[in-house]
């Protein structure tokens, strides 16, 4: 073990979390400049087991969603485990529910987030197996991604392994296969709390198993208040997801999303998009000085990467091997001009507006913030969006990215056009960004309050832009 040590080519900061399965530590990735999460497992003995741990671990770096917290990397060692992850600061839902009483806006927001996290995983036959608040975390941008699939099953028809006690389903008591209901029930707890303002199944703060297995929770109409005028459809779709029998419940999340969504409509726009200013004030605060006392040493020096010979290593050999055999043909002569030009149509031109900027009052807002820094966000939403972009429009446009005339001098019409604009007044700046593909409109907006960092800045931003693709 050493101190201020290393996993892979990433620099360990400090402590995040202490927890059960392993514990998660604040790491910066210097090649691409930007903050990790790192969680470090101990690897099974058993040959067997540590194979399904590395396949599980590899199923779960494949999801691809915003609503699921991102697996960038697998580091391995002899002993340890490491899964690199997207850094979300912030809080966990657990933290958030410690010390606020939520809004039925913040439960829909919530719950929809989930859903569609989960939606994503069953499509990839994964179950998370944990989902409790401690596993929600809620982003800079007042919605929620889901993390920790540690014990989550590629393979559904699987028998359960226990989860954290605290997040339990009857079928995991019963050591009986898990899919999706497993997680809708999870899910169907978190509602209950937020909702209730306690736990289902729990007694004297701890869950109680022979109640989860023989009886219902207690009724959820009796422990909302009146006040938060919660819908009855609502109250009858978490008592049913909380079904002890899994055929009781529903089938996917089509349901649930669908009920949630209603809510949601019905809901006075002033309450929608609560989330953000109620947790605002439970958002952990960085401390340097919070190093990590142990660190494995092998991980530093002696691992590899296994998501890099799974997922990265096979597209870069995908994607470099025909230019660098394109190159050393070049040289030889053998390679036509029009094979070239083939190559670099992989391109979608957008065109970005100059944003429109105004303010109407004094806000605090990171120098950084300009209307070049706005459009230089926008083109790296785009990139991950629809990968190869040449980017035209009155400021942003570098020639790296100013899009190339075709072959017939053409330069040919937009597919995406992007508008931008920001407006702040005192102590509140909102953020929206509009969308056009071939006539079809769509639009997004955001909140930023006064005093947030340019991290925070940059993860609203980027989210709001995204939001344009799902």
């Amino acid at each position: 073990m050493e101190r201020h040590g290393r996993v892979g080519p990433y620099r360990i900061h400090r402590l995040i979390k202490r927890g059960g399965q392993g514990n998660v530590y604040l790491g910066y990735d210097g090649r691409l400049q930007r903050r990790v999460a790192i969680k470090i497992y101990r690897m099974p003995n058993r040959r067997s087991a540590r194979r399904t741990l590395l396949r599980e671990a590899q199923a779960v770096a494949s999801l691809d969603n915003q609503r699921i917290v991102a697996v960038h990397d697998i580091i391995e060692s002899r002993e340890h485990l490491a899964l690199v992850m997207e850094y979300v600061p912030g809080c966990d839902l657990g933290e958030y529910l410690e010390q606020v009483r939520p809004s039925l806006a913040s439960v829909v927001t919530v719950g929809q987030d989930i859903a569609s996290g989960l939606a994503v995983a069953r499509q990839q036959a994964i179950v998370h197996g944990d989902l409790k608040p401690a596993n929600v975390l809620i982003t800079a941008g007042g919605r929620t991604k889901l993390t920790d699939f540690g014990i989550a099953q590629h393979d559904a028809a699987r028998q359960g392994s226990a989860g954290s006690l605290s997040a339990l389903s009857p079928e995991q008591c019963l050591g009986e296969a898990l899919d999706v209901r497993t997680d809708l029930f999870a899910l169907g707890c978190v509602l209950y709390r937020m909702l209730g303002g306690e736990a289902p199944f729990h007694s004297g703060g701890k869950l109680d198993i022979q109640w989860l297995l023989e009886r219902p929770p207690a009724p959820l109409s009796a422990l909302v208040p009146p006040e938060m005028d919660v819908p009855e459809e609502l109250v009858e779709l978490v008592m049913r997801v909380l079904s002890r029998n899994p055929q009781l419940r529903p089938g996917n999340t089509h349901e649930v999303r669908q009920v949630l969504r209603e809510v949601k409509r019905s809901l006075p726009l002033s309450r929608d998009s609560s989330l953000l200013r109620e947790a605002r004030p439970c958002f952990r605060q960085d401390a340097p000085g919070d190093i990590p006392l142990e660190i494995p040493t092998a991980l530093g020096s002696a691992s590899r990467s296994r998501l890099s010979r799974a997922g990265i290593w096979s597209s870069w050999l995908l994607w470099s091997w025909p230019r660098r055999l394109f190159a050393s043909l070049a040289l030889l002569g053998l390679v036509a001009t029009p094979v070239v030009i083939a190559l670099q149509e992989r391109e979608t031109i957008v065109h970005i507006d100059a944003p429109v900027m105004e303010w109407r009052g004094a806000a605090q807002v990171p120098e950084e913030v300009s209307a070049a820094w706005l459009v230089e966000q926008a083109k790296r939403v785009l990139g991950r969006e629809l990968g190869n972009i040449r980017v035209r429009g009155p400021i942003g446009a570098t020639p790296d990215t100013v899009f190339r005339a075709g072959v017939n001098g053409d330069p040919g019409e937009p597919v995406e056009k992007l508008q931008i604009q920001l407006q702040c007044s005192d102590g509140l700046c909102a953020f929206a960004v509009g969308r056009d593909r071939e006539g079809q409109l769509r639009y997004r907006q955001a909140l930023l309050l006064d005093g947030m960092t340019l991290e925070q800045w940059t993860a609203i931003v980027s989210e709001a832009t995204a939001a344009l693709y799902d």
